[in-house]
This record gives C-alpha cells, sequence and structure tokens, in this order.
C-alpha cells in the first residue's frame, strides 16, 4: 500500500514538472487606459508583452466613430523595420496589418501607436473602448502566436 501511494505522489509529480511550463505567462495585446479631455486628439498605443518572434500582425479594432475620429497610425521605434497599413475606410472599424522578414521581440513595448481626435464639445464625463475584434500573430517562421488581450477603458473629460 505504502509503495503504492509513492507511486502515486511521485506520478503527480512528475506531471507537475511536465506541465508547469504552460503555466509561465503568455503573450499579451493590451490598450492602455487613457484620459483626456473633449477636443483634444489623443495617442494610443497598441502594447505587447512578452513577444519572442514577432513578423506578422493583424488586427481588427472596433471603436465609437461618434465619439472618436481616427486620425493615422504610426509605426513606433520597436516596429520601424515593418511595414504597415491602416485600413480605416469604414468608420468605427480599423484593419490593421503589420508585417517583416524578420521578426522582433521583447517586453512590453508598443507596437502600433493609434491617433484619434475626441469630439468636441462634450458636456459631462465619458467612457468609451477600442474593442479588439480579431488578432493574428505570425513569427518569421509563419506560426501562429497565441496571445491574451486586455482593453482598458478611455476616459473622457469634459
Amino acid at each position: 500500500m505504502g509503495n503504492i501511494l509513492g507511486r502515486l505522489i511521485s506520478l503527480v509529480f512528475i506531471c507537475i514538472v511536465i506541465l508547469w511550463p504552460s503555466t509561465l505567462p503568455a503573450v499579451a495585446l493590451s490598450l492602455p487606459e487613457i484620459k483626456a479631455k473633449s477636443g483634444q486628439s489623443v495617442d494610443i498605443p497598441i502594447i505587447i508583452d512578452r513577444i519572442k518572434n514577432l513578423a506578422g500582425v493583424k488586427l481588427v479594432l472596433r471603436y465609437d466613430s461618434g465619439i472618436l475620429n481616427f486620425k493615422k497610425g504610426s509605426k513606433t521605434e520597436k516596429t520601424s523595420s515593418m511595414m504597415h497599413i491602416v485600413n480605416d475606410k469604414k468608420p468605427g472599424k480599423l484593419i490593421i496589418v503589420m508585417a517583416a522578414a524578420k521578426g522582433i521581440k521583447g517586453e512590453n513595448f508598443p507596437i502600433l501607436n493609434l491617433t484619434f481626435e475626441i469630439k468636441k464639445g462634450l458636456t459631462e464625463n465619458q467612457t468609451t473602448i477600442i474593442k479588439i475584434d480579431e488578432v493574428q500573430l505570425m513569427s518569421d517562421q509563419l506560426k501562429e502566436v497565441k496571445c491574451n488581450t486586455k482593453v482598458n477603458p478611455i476616459i473622457i473629460l469634459p
């Protein structure tokens, strides 16, 4: 009986050791909380964390076009080697594609800055968010990179 219990404990320990790496933090894509005033122009970074080999990005974002007016999307220093396209033809929806031949890596850095103008004349505090409808990240070996997403609110003051 003691021998069976010892083997069971050993088996549980081995399973924990084998599965432990799967509990390590994953790649994360996020938009930080932003506070801005009505009528102001605001830059909203798209931040990636714990990426080891990013060579391709496809994002579909939705925002309230009655409050936010998209102006431009700009690469950052870290993504300067990547080509990028921001399709903003439909107000309230952005389709972002970025690609490079060689992957980039790093922790907690912006991959793109989105510039919006906030509607003028708002008289009350408002909160809105930019929703991530779709995200696809690729390595330079054309393997999909899974990620978690987190979107924080945009707090608009009059």
